[in-house]
């Protein structure tokens, strides 16, 4: 009786753990399994696509999706909120398959009946692939969680890693001081852009080998097929069932490096013409507005905007979600003629040794600068001269032909900072005085960037720059010393994107304290907002 009595108690016991234990990971649910995040009570990180993508798509409120491979995980949704006017989600699926994406398409649009917009990136790399084609190079793929079959949920809820790793972890973070619950903004979500550089330097770092034109390659009748069941089963199917919804498809712009590969192989026809057997299977369905920039050398020909061959920059993400929007680049029966010519024209004829020359940004975010205008419509603004800001300057006057015959204010002189005040120079300059100037700018709107030049002139002449948020955050600081300057200009670019509200910049060229020489001259020039 005895043993009979220990064996149901711990049963009973187990039982209960075991529904303690699923309980748990359901209140927790970090993958968002069975519920939309909790975020008045845990911070939920974004960062397993394969597995948290499902949840997103089935349990988050939102009318708009952006999705497809590497190639979409620098898009800001919060660029096609502002654009389109939605409310969207990003579920990229990095190497994914057209299958794999569109599985979770499917998955959505089932589960939402509010989405309005899908954009989605059909990579160039896809086109060829088996219609049926998964990723499998990841370990197992989380089927469990994409299925509707409750009993092997047992894998989720019980998974160890799930448990402790993720659960607990989460648990456990709330009891750390300046706990904040809430969750990884979709703008961050997946995006790789600050993990790397761009420009010639990092994409053809030995420079590109003589153009070698090999022997046309044509599309063949197999890889005809193979396009067929793909884009069919993949892209258009969807789009068929779901006749109220409007999707934005595109070619995913890689550089004329990748395509000097095609005119050497040969194989630029057989792409050029897959890709007009795919734009001719689309534009027969009305709700898919198809786009491709691969005939855009604005894009294509700057290596500024790649890492790689293949892998463009952010703000290309966004210039693409401004496109569309505007209707440029859209395939249409009339147009798509012309653009398989042009686009074969141009890498035919393109001049691939003027990339080895090309210019290097110093500051990778100067091309996101420049094409902000673009992408927002907002102007850029001169900071010296605009009557939307506030100008204080000390010890310092406005001149003219300066950086590329700009106007500039030079600072003259050094802080009167005692060298031995316990107070820092950030400290002295924001609280008692600068040598330049104070700018102070209310609402910088869609202003994205601060772009300025600066350099020595004179002696002991050396920047201290703060830029400071409504909040009295720094948000960028420069401080160098004038023994490691030489005289030529200097660019530098501020990433301001962050920034909801006004912004205060103090441009200080004087020494830091009253040891420098009453005779120190510093620049600074083309001081504009992007």
């Amino acid at each position: 009786m005895k043993v009979k009595n220990w064996l149901i108690g711990w049963f009973v016991l187990t039982a209960l753990a075991l529904v303690l234990i699923a309980a748990y990971v359901f209140k927790v649910d970090p993958y968002f399994h069975f519920h939309a995040p909790d975020t008045d009570t845990y911070y939920y990180v974004l960062d397993n696509q394969r597995s948290q993508n499902n949840g997103i798509s089935k349990n988050f409120e939102y009318d708009a999706i952006l999705t497809g491979t590497s190639m979409t995980e620098n898009f800001k949704t919060s660029d096609m909120n502002r654009i389109f006017g939605v409310n969207s989600i990003k579920v990229s699926y990095s190497g994914g398959s057209f299958k794999e994406i569109n599985d979770n398409l499917a998955i959505a649009l089932e589960n939402n009946s509010e989405v309005k917009y899908v954009v989605r990136g059909l990579d160039l790399l896809k086109l060829f692939d088996e219609k049926d084609t998964m990723r499998t190079d990841l370990g197992e793929y989380p089927t469990y969680l994409y299925d509707n079959n409750i009993f092997n949920d047992v894998k989720y809820i019980y998974n160890k890693d799930i448990i402790f790793g993720k659960a607990y972890a989460m648990s456990c973070a709330r009891n750390e001081e300046g706990f904040v619950p809430g969750i990884t903004a979709f703008d961050d979500y997946s995006s790789w852009q600050k993990s790397y550089t761009f420009g010639a330097n990092v994409v053809i770092p030995d420079g590109l080998t003589p153009l070698n034109p090999g022997e046309p390659v044509h599309l063949t009748e197999e890889e005809k097929e193979l396009i067929h069941g793909n884009i069919t089963q993949n892209v258009t199917d969807l789009a068929d069932k779901y006749p109220n919804v409007d999707f934005y498809y595109f070619f995913t712009p890689y550089s004329a490096v990748w395509w000097k590969e095609l005119v050497d192989s040969g194989r630029i026809y057989a792409q050029i013409e897959a890709e007009e057997y795919i734009i001719e299977l689309i534009l027969e369905h009305e709700n898919i507005h198809f786009y491709s920039f691969n005939n855009c050398p604005e894009i294509t020909g700057d290596l500024n905007n790649y890492k790689d061959p293949r892998h463009y920059a952010a703000w290309v993400n966004s210039l693409i979600l401004s496109w569309m929007h505007d209707g440029r680049c859209l395939m249409t029966k009339d147009n798509y003629k012309d653009y398989i010519n042009s686009t074969l024209s141009l890498y035919l004829t393109f001049d691939y040794d003027s990339l080895n020359g090309q210019v290097d940004f110093r500051n990778d975010y100067y091309s996101a600068a420049i094409y902000n205008y673009e992408i927002t419509k907002t102007a850029p603004e001169d900071l010296i001269t605009s009557e939307n800001c506030y100008r204080e300057l000390y010890s310092a006057e406005i001149v003219e032909e300066q950086y590329q015959g700009a106007l500039g204010i030079q600072c003259n002189g050094c802080l009167k900072r005692d060298a031995n005040s316990d107070e820092s120079v950030k400290d002295y300059i924001i609280s008692n005085e600068f040598v330049g100037a104070k700018i102070r700018v209310d609402d910088i709107g869609l202003h994205k960037y601060l772009v300025f030049y600066c350099r020595k002139i004179e002696d002991n002449g050396q920047p201290s720059v703060y830029i400071l948020d409504d909040n009295g955050e720094t948000v960028f600081e420069l401080v160098q010393n004038y023994q490691d300057l030489d005289t030529h200009w200097y660019q530098y670019v501020v990433d301001l994107s962050d920034i909801d509200g006004g912004i205060t910049i103090y441009l200080n060229g004087g020494y830091v304290d009253n040891t420098g020489s009453s005779d120190s001259v510093y620049v600074f020039s083309n001081i504009v907002l992007y």
